[in-house]
């Protein structure tokens, strides 16, 4: 009760100043979804804090074996000390447990699949329900890996189970008082399926697998959509369209179906004959819900086709299709190629709702379509789905050991190097509205993420500060990871950093990491033309569904130039800081490209010039390449704090060399301390 009050307290500030709940999270959950949580919560099944706390940082999204176990074992342990006292056999459970398994199995740590065994002998190794349902049935799947696992075997562990199966096997409907089949509803076909398929892998008896694929080809015909190549709900979602006009693909049921698949799958018979049907569906489903996983976070919104009225992403369904598609990929089922690029943003994506104890967040509660949910909303079985895709990711590890070079910590794709600029990205405001503003407009290496140094990197806007007395002046970092100049402006980021710009403010302005990329390339459509001329090209941007007229990098910079003038404010331009990339003994200088665009725009503008680039790439000569290799924290692009205070000092280096230098009557003591720069 306490948190639907705080629930009610979050809705109801909803949309005024004080509302950070609502800025970042967007819609909350409505007045018909609170008792559902409600329920949820007070049946042990998870709980949503209002206050979560911070975003775990000590989790790499490298795809290495010992960082996937790290990222188990934490959401693990918590989740285990969280829930082990309310273990239950309703299918919010059960979906806990397959995921304990995994877990164990990835791990081997023996302490989950130790509390698999109690929890199953608490329970007798039977259902909670005489002629189980789907859901009914699910918890057997743990009774079931348990007694495949066990070196010796005891019948007596699934003879409940089978008992069970005799009931319903030979009904043609859910029971004998409904007309419906079997697994009417989309997300039967994780909680049934892989029971039955196991049951035939424990006895060998081929009517388990006969119901099984008589069932799911009932099920499919009923609901899978041949033209989204995605699963209705169930019937009654058949006809429904969204806000949008469009029909209702929950994502946490299409992870249903996949996962489902790829659960049931190894248990077939070689010679099935539906085996290759199955096979088939996940190659349709994986490349439709590629096409729909989301450019910037990696992962799915609770509603595939409607983004716009459910922003926030989904963690279930998100972690129960990089489950299912990470296991495609092992089997041969997916092309690795094509398919790694989607679960490395996606595990990317599923760490940044990780908190500092543990807990996964932004978990949509129990349902049938998608609905809201605050950040720290946590449920038994999304946890489930993540343990079951690290548990994947890291057979996936063992076997490709060259996947980090799709990863976003890869050079050159910067969008992604950055993985706390996800979901859980918060831009400041000033502190003070009586004080001026030092506005940081730019990419990763000015932000990186939230800024915390997380992954052992930070962007040189987040070590400024110090050399600022900030009694006097705001320092506000702005920055976003991942943008170009034109992005930055196109998802209206600029637009609301323009809002907070008034007369006598400072605007830095740094861009040209990400401007080299393609102009509408499916992942990020982020590039700028080249140059500082009035060229145009048209496109059709894939990521922003609209049209776009693309100009050059120069143009994008002259219209942050003349934006910040019109406020009365003073812009500063900033070339690009180096890459760690050597030739010949030095550090290489772009100036054919954007270090040079931007120092012509300047001079165009008749603005202030910080040439970032050359004044600390001088200093890596200086260091040399052993002594620079420890300031990245990455191979070519993102510096530790360590190098990001270097960046920062370069920057004030660069403002004290300007003729007249707005900045000088802010400086703190430390600034002080830092010559101005004078090029050799």
């Amino acid at each position: 009760m306490k948190i639907i009050c705080a629930w009610m307290l979050a809705a109801s500030v909803a949309g005024t100043a004080g509302s950070t709940i609502a800025a970042q999270t967007g819609p909350l959950p409505t007045a018909e979804m609170q008792p559902g949580i409600a329920k949820d919560i007070s049946r042990h099944f998870g709980s949503a804090p209002v206050d979560p706390g911070p975003i775990a940082t000590d989790l790499s999204p490298a795809l290495t074996s010992a960082a996937v176990d790290m990222a188990i074992r934490e959401v693990a342990d918590w989740q285990l000390e969280q829930s082990q006292p309310y273990f239950d056999r309703i299918w919010t459970w059960s979906v806990l447990y397959s995921g304990f398994i995994a877990a164990s199995a990835a791990t081997g740590d023996p302490k989950y699949l130790n509390a698999m065994k109690a929890m199953s002998e608490k329970f007798n190794w039977e259902e909670r329900n005489h002629q189980p349902n789907a859901n009914d049935l699910s918890v057997a799947q743990t009774y079931l890996e348990l007694y495949l696992l066990a070196k010796e075997k005891h019948p007596e562990w699934i003879a409940p189970t089978r008992a069970e199966m005799a009931s319903v096997i030979d009904l043609q409907t859910l029971s004998k008082d409904t007309a419906k089949i079997p697994w009417w509803w989309c997300d039967a076909l994780f909680m049934a399926p892989p029971t039955w398929a196991k049951m035939y892998a424990a006895t060998h008896d081929h009517k388990y697998i006969d119901y099984l694929d008589a069932q799911w080809a009932k099920t499919s015909d009923l609901l899978y959509d041949n033209e989204e190549h995605l699963y209705a709900r169930d019937a009654t979602f058949i006809p429904k369209r969204g806000p949008n006009g469009k029909k209702i693909f929950w994502s946490r049921g299409e992870g249903w179906v996949m996962a489902g698949i790829a659960r049931t799958v190894p248990y077939l018979p070689k010679d099935d004959p539906r085996r290759t049907f199955y096979q088939q569906q996940l190659r349709e489903m994986a490349a439709r819900v590629a096409q729909l996983q989301d450019p910037v976070t990696g992962l799915w919104h609770a509603s595939l086709l409607d983004p716009e009225h459910f922003p926030a992403p989904e963690i279930s369904g998100s972690a129960l299709m990089v489950f299912a598609i990470t296991w495609g990929i092992n089997e041969g089922v997916l092309d690795a190629k094509t398919y790694t690029p989607v679960i490395t943003k996606g595990w990317e994506g599923l760490l940044q709702h990780v908190y500092n104890d543990g807990r996964l967040g932004d978990i949509q509660q129990t349902g049938a379509e998608p609905a809201y949910f605050l950040p720290g909303s946590s449920f038994t079985y999304g946890i489930g789905g993540f343990l079951l895709a690290g548990a994947e990711l890291k057979r996936f590890a063992a076997t490709h050991p060259s996947a980090n070079q799709h990863s976003a910590m890869a050079p050159d794709t910067v969008a992604n190097t950055d993985p706390s600029v996800y979901a859980k990205m918060h831009l400041p405001s000033p502190k003070n509205p009586q004080l001026p503003d030092l506005i940081l407009v730019g990419d990763s290496t000015v932000r990186n993420g939230n800024g915390d140094g997380a992954h052992n990197q930070m962007g040189w806007g987040d070590a400024i500060g110090e050399y600022f007395d900030t009694t006097r002046i705001n320092v506000v970092n702005r920055a976003i990871g991942g943008r170009s100049s034109r992005t930055y402006i196109t998802e209206g980021h600029w637009n609301e950093t323009l809002k907070l710009v008034r007369p006598g403010d400072i605007v830095l302005i740094q861009f040209g990491h990400n401007d080299s990329g393609p102009l509408d390339d499916v992942d990020r459509a982020r590039g700028s033309l080249p140059g500082t001329g009035d060229e145009t090209r048209d496109i059709e941007n894939p990521v922003r569904k609209r049209h776009e007229t693309v100009h050059t990098f120069g143009w994008y910079l002259e219209q942050y130039v003349h934006d910040v003038r019109a406020k009365g404010a003073t812009p500063i331009l900033c070339s690009l800081v180096p890459r760690k990339i050597w030739v010949n003994g030095n550090i290489t200088r772009q100036t054919e490209s954007y270090r040079g665009w931007t120092q012509a725009v300047a001079a165009k503008e008749h603005v202030g010039y910080i040439d970032l680039n050359e004044i600390t790439a001088e200093k890596y000569d200086a260091l040399g390449e052993s002594a620079v290799e420890p300031l990245f924290g990455d191979p070519h692009t993102h510096t530790t704090a360590t190098g990001a205070t270097m960046n920062a000092e370069s920057v004030i280096a660069g403002l004290k060399a300007l003729r007249n230098d707005p900045a000088e009557p802010y400086f703190s003591a430390k600034a002080a301390t830092v010559p101005p720069f004078h090029e050799k």
